[in-house]
């Protein structure tokens, strides 16, 4: 009950978005729909990437274990991807490019015209499957006449971040726009074995982004687009959780207390490298428009290596190598907005190809070891047929239907190798394949009902998928493979925002119930396998609130309270679902002053998150709040600022693995200065 009251006080009093901008409405335009609206002020709150959005976005549930995004887990109301391997729970789209694995989402956020998250299946909207939900992300395209931006910032740990942007015409029926960025900082984590020392975590990440339009007539454009990202980190953030004991290494007094402290034998490192091509062509039939994305991603991790034990003696490594090429094709049919009955019917294809070698290195006694080497290849292929409509049936009521159906095949290699010393460890485990094949249809139908002009009531009620697969980190092919899961969703809501665009508040609940969720359990002693459990069922309240009481006075707030728990599984019915916590909520506000001056501060909090399905209090992150403030000068051409994150310093972990015994501290406090120009 004390959690549900924090949510709804903060409904009551407000959020605000942490940034340079005047913060924007909650309700914008394009809500002719009955889908709820997810617009997200990704610079407001000065989010780089995903995770950073954890508090601010209620629905949305985020572990990040700063591993590049290899290992993380994005939710949306309960369903979420597995890690390292199964389908996204969540989707991610960028400029009509659909993503594949969570793991090859793109490290940070270019600088964005749009960032919507849709809540709930989107299986009938877009070419890719969106089982929980799926963020789209929208660039800008190019100006009438040549822009360029550039910002500086330099913080606490020598943080340096450097931003570009270029766009205009290059001609009558050419232009483009292109951007970049730069970003290293030193490690949060400080190594205290003599023989390593320093800084465990130091990050360098540079990416680049540019389209080339051409526009030979007025119905019809093509956009080449590519993208490169790159990051070449040290050791994972991960530290030792006090007290706890590790499957791997020495006992707990060799591993250092400090959440911010290791005793690590070596750094560790994380390199990623992600390219990624694009063709668009957008042509004007009159009646509809038709849409073409052909896209091409190389996604290779080389190598990530993690000190298992964490100790300063060498007794457990783990090194993994891995790349993925991801080709898609999309055919789109789409009706004008304005129309009374509007409507998307698509054709999407989908291949993807994982291939990578795993290490691992572990004692089994004093004088005995394993050497394990695993090499895998994963294959899906997928077609789906997707379509919605849409119907104002009068000026106050609208319809909506839609439909998915998708064909999926995959499969699995995989063998392992011991050049270990240990007894009764086989030298070779032998090959494992597996195939499967399987069809889904996943239908929805929803209803906005127009009150007043200023007050709508929406519903909707969908089902969902994610297809079965296989992992490559089990030693028993009978554990090799999973099944499907499915869910089914209602969503009910009321939107309301006044005739000048001062107020606005929306509040949803729903209720979601999910057969075979997928679920990752650690086996003794290096397996990692995906399970089914039978039934999980998700109950949450959701909230925004949008308030100007004056001219330069901005008040914001966003709140989720949810309760979701296995109903049906083998030894843990009724225990919460792991990686998500129990609410979220955040508060903030900003005033401008007239002379140009202004000041934002802002909270958000996450509840208490469990990372094990056993619900074990050592692997529980309790509730906890940060604090973030700036206070900063615009001008026409110019704005700087100074800004404080996790002003009171807050301790707390993003990610724990049960198995190491180890966890991902939070970003310390940061204080620093960013400094642009725009001409």
């Amino acid at each position: 009950m004390r959690q549900i009251g924090f949510c709804l006080s903060a409904l009551l009093v407000g959020q605000m978005a942490m940034g340079q901008d005047v913060l924007k409405p909650l309700v914008v335009t394009g809500l002719r729909g009955v889908e709820s609206t997810g617009n997200v002020d990704v610079e407001g709150i000065e989010a780089e990437r995903v995770s950073e959005l954890l508090g601010f976005v209620p629905g949305l549930a985020v572990v990040a274990s700063d591993s590049a995004g290899y290992g993380d887990r994005i939710s949306v109301r309960g369903t979420s991807n597995t890690l390292f391997f199964g389908g996204a729970g969540v989707a991610m789209v960028v400029d009509d490019v659909p993503y594949g694995d969570v793991f090859g989402y793109s490290t940070e956020f270019f600088d964005l015209d749009e960032f919507t998250l849709h809540r709930g299946p989107q299986g009938s909207r877009f070419a890719r499957n969106g089982a929980g939900g799926l963020i789209e992300m929208r660039t800008a395209g190019p100006t009438d006449t040549p822009e360029y931006r550039f910002s500086s910032e330099y913080g606490s740990y020598d943080l340096l971040h450097l931003r570009f942007r270029a766009s205009g015409p290059i001609n009558d029926k050419l232009s483009y726009t292109f951007q970049s960025y730069f970003k290293e900082r030193n490690g949060y984590i400080d190594n205290v074995n003599p023989a390593v020392g320093g800084f465990n975590d130091t990050r360098e990440q540079f990416g680049a982004l540019g389209s080339l339009y051409y526009n030979p007539s007025a119905d019809l454009e093509v956009r080449f687009r590519a993208m490169y990202e790159r990051t070449r980190d040290g050791s994972q953030r991960l530290t030792a959780l006090p007290g706890v004991a590790s499957a791997f290494g020495p006992i707990d007094f060799l591993r250092a207390q400090d959440p911010f402290r290791v005793t690590s034998d070596f750094e560790g490192a994380t390199e990623i490298d992600r390219l990624q091509f694009s063709l668009h062509v957008n042509q004007d039939l009159g009646w509809a428009s038709l849409k073409s994305i052909t896209s091409f991603q190389n996604w290779q991790l080389g190598p990530n290596t993690v000190d298992l034990d964490l100790s300063p003696q060498p007794a457990s490594t783990s090194s993994i190598r891995q790349e993925q090429d991801l080709w898609s094709q999309e055919f789109r049919l789409e009706s004008d907005d304005s129309d009374s009955v509007r409507w998307t019917a698509g054709l999407a294809y989908l291949w993807k190809d994982t291939e990578g070698v795993a290490n691992r290195f572990f004692g089994t006694s004093a004088v005995t070891f394993a050497n394990q080497f695993t090499n895998y290849s994963l294959e899906e292929e997928s077609v789906a047929l997707f379509g919605n409509v849409q119907w104002d049936a009068n000026e106050s009521l609208t319809f909506e239907v839609g439909g998915r159906l998708e064909y999926v095949e995959s499969s699995l290699n995989r063998s392992k190798s011991d050049f270990g010393n240990t007894p009764g460890f086989p030298a070779m485990y032998g090959t494992t394949t597996g195939e499967s094949e399987g069809w889904y249809f996943s239908p929805s139908i929803g209803v906005n009902y127009a009150l007043t002009s200023e007050t709508s009531l929406f519903a909707r009620t969908s089902t969902s998928f994610k297809p079965q697969g296989f992992t490559a980190f089990s030693d028993n092919p009978i554990n090799s493979d999973y099944d499907e899961e499915r869910a089914w969703e209602t969503e009910i809501g009321v939107r309301y925002q006044n005739s000048d665009n001062t107020l606005g508040l929306e509040v949803r609940g729903y209720y979601k119930q999910i057969d075979d969720y997928q679920v990752n359990r650690s086996l003794p002693i290096t397996d990692f396998v995906i399970v089914n459990a039978d039934r999980v069922e998700a109950l949450g309240v959701e909230g925004e609130l949008y308030w100007k009481p004056a001219d330069n006075l901005t008040v914001q707030a966003t709140a989720g309270w949810n309760q979701i728990e296995f109903d049906d599984h083998a030894g843990f019915d009724d225990n919460e679902v792991p990686f998500l916590p129990q609410f979220t909520a955040g508060l903030a506000v900003r005033y401008d002053f007239e002379n140009g001056f202004f000041v934002q501060t802002g909270l958000r909090a996450v509840g208490a998150t469990y990372f094990d399905e056993a619900n074990n209090r050592d692997f529980k992150q309790g509730s906890y709040e940060v604090w973030d403030t700036q206070i900063g000068y615009e001008a026409e051409n110019w704005n700087a600022v100074v800004f404080a994150r996790n002003l009171f310093d807050e301790d707390y972990y993003t990610f724990m693995n049960n198995q190491i015994a180890a966890g991902t501290p939070g970003d310390p406090q940061v204080f620093g200065v960013r400094v642009g120009l725009e001409f």
